[in-house]
């Protein structure tokens, strides 16, 4: 029998929309649900009182969907992980906890600082947390129709031919990037805390072993968060709450410690016009700006898509997830201009703070802004914190993200990643978080024998959650946004085609910007190789598919 004869292939919403021939809405089993709305503006009921512009483009304006009926798919999976773990605000700490700017910023601000300062550190975080959001609305609306992890929505989405190839590279792009991102984020915090300890003590730790000691340190911190996940799940929903409040304080904390102990302020004109990229290398402002304000920044935003892993433990993913996703962006982006606009005040000369073998930079501020070394640990201990809530929270979803897609035989051995003690109070995949656990271990060995090899990994985390984010986008694009239609989460006046479109621009813009190395000329270790890495990974996951994915992977199971 063919291998394609014996594929679980239910009618898709392209059948049932672009087959009526009418160009009306099948009716099918989907349950009504509420839905959310952009907020409609007053000037754009009064468009053609005040100017004259074409009928159509008027109609298309005021298109209103109001008169379609939510119709929501659903999947006909068994539930074996609690639906009701967490509640829509635990999302959101979730979200903030993955984007959160006082780890994220605070452990890449070299980027930043090697070009342009703080006018690229500021101005690139909010560029890139406006784009981010306008992202997040885009793919909330996809989410909303399809509450499931991002290649079931790629699978619904697809042409026929091509849905199960599409589903393939959705799905395991989404575990790569989620693999990648858990293990930058708990090495960095590894990083952090190895810069805490040489900051007491310089002779503390000889400077051949720095980075033996930060994999340990980082194999510590993976097994902490992993051990959380998998024994103590039940705490998750409380976690997630605490995570908001532990950094917005570490927010309030840090600003007014800061300007409290540093009387010598910058001037806020030298804040967002003092402009160096001397120490980059950079002749052209523009690109050094690019590569500093919107590397360091995409590197804290990406991680909202990983938040479609969490469907199946919330009681209404089809409207909890799209709520958390946007909102988490925005509470990072307003909370993170909070957090980056008192720090840039005070910050010292740049040459004093980079190139300290051991210590991250934003240690080396803290000391010299404060000159308390007891204020200083305090406030590196408020990001530690930090770490914590990151750190589990990115276990949590990549372990969903392994579970999701070996639901469907996405991976070999799928049987072992969807196992669920059925006897056990915390429905967790508990070997799908083992094997995230393995990941992170295996890709901290890189950093023992090349540095570069390491970052490319970390860089191809962005690659990976683009591409994967932009995928879905594109397909609905390709059928004018018809298999959305009825969506829990709305984008009205025909603004879902410029926000499709915005999104798929400055997420392929992302991964351009993310392959550029950070300073010139470059060397081989300073060469920036994530899209080598990306692209190996690429042929590899083809490779997979060809030989093995199309004789066992199948497509999402749904209701009729």
């Amino acid at each position: 029998m063919s291998p394609r004869k014996d594929r679980h292939f239910a009618k898709t919403d392209a059948e049932r929309v672009l087959g009526n021939k009418k160009g009306e809405l099948t009716k099918g089993s989907h349950r009504a649900e509420l839905h959310f709305e952009m907020p409609e503006y007053i000037w754009l009921s009064n468009l053609n009182g005040n100017i004259h512009i074409p009928e159509r483009l008027l109609s298309l304006l005021n298109e209103e969907d109001q008169d379609i009926p939510d119709e929501v798919k659903e999947f006909t999976y068994v539930q074996q992980l609690d639906k009701n773990l967490l509640s829509r605000t635990s999302v959101i700490g979730l979200g903030f906890g993955l984007m959160s700017p006082v780890l994220g910023m605070s452990t890449t601000m070299s980027i930043g600082l090697l070009n342009g300062g703080s006018p690229s550190i500021i101005f690139g975080y909010l560029i890139c947390g406006i784009m981010t959001w306008i992202s997040s609305l885009s793919l909330s609306e996809i989410v909303s129709k399809y509450p499931i992890e991002l290649h079931g929505a790629a699978a619904m989405l697809a042409p026929g031919r091509l849905r199960l190839r599409m589903s393939w590279y959705c799905g395991w792009l989404m575990l790569f990037g989620s693999w990648t991102m858990s293990t930058s984020i708990t090495f960095a915090g590894a990083q952090l805390i190895i810069s805490l300890l040489t900051m007491t003590n310089e002779s503390l730790i000889d400077s051949r072993w720095l980075t033996l000691w930060t994999v340990l340190m980082f194999y510590l911190i993976v097994t902490v968060v992993g051990v959380i996940n998998l024994k103590f799940s039940s705490f998750i929903e409380t976690i997630n709450k605490v995570c908001v409040y532990w950094i917005l304080y570490a927010i309030l904390f840090t600003s007014t410690l800061l300007l409290l102990f540093q009387p010598n302020h910058r001037s806020f004109k030298d804040v967002f016009t003092k402009f160096d990229n001397s120490l980059s290398g950079y002749s052209s402002m523009a690109l050094s700006f690019l590569i500093g304000g919107f590397q360091q920044s995409n590197f804290t935003f990406q991680g909202f898509a990983m938040l479609s892993a969490l469907s199946d433990e919330t009681e209404k993913p089809e409207k909890d997830i799209p709520y958390s996703m946007t909102r988490s962006v925005i509470i990072s982006l307003v909370s993170g201009l909070f957090f980056l606009i008192p720090m840039m005040l005070i910050l010292p000369d740049v040459s004093e703070v980079m190139n300290h073998e051991g210590v991250m930079p934003i240690v080396l501020i803290f000391t010299k802004s404060t000159k308390s070394l007891f204020v200083s640990i305090f406030l590196v201990l408020l990001i530690l914190g930090n770490l914590l809530f990151s750190g589990i929270g990115s276990v949590t979803t990549s372990s969903r993200a392994l579970y999701s897609l070996s639901r469907d035989r996405g991976i070999p051995y799928h049987h072992l990643w969807t196992y669920v003690d059925p006897a056990s109070e915390s429905k967790v995949p508990k070997y799908s978080v083992m094997l995230s656990m393995g990941v992170s271990y295996v890709l901290a060995l890189l950093a023992l024998i090349s540095t570069a090899a390491f970052n490319a990994f970390v860089g191809c985390a962005v690659l990976c959650l683009c591409s994967a984010s932009m995928l879905p986008i594109l397909l609905s694009l390709y059928h004018r946004r018809k298999l959305v239609k009825g969506s829990a989460f709305r984008i009205k006046y025909r603004l879902g085609y410029i926000t499709n479109c915005l999104t798929v621009i400055w997420l392929l813009f992302t991964m351009v910007i993310i392959s550029l190395p950070q300073k010139v000329p470059v060397t081989f270790r300073s060469m920036n190789y994530s899209s080598v890495v990306y692209f190996l990974f690429m042929i590899m996951v083809t490779v997979l598919y060809d030989r093995w994915g199309i004789y066992n992977f199948r497509a999402p199971l749904v209701g009729e």
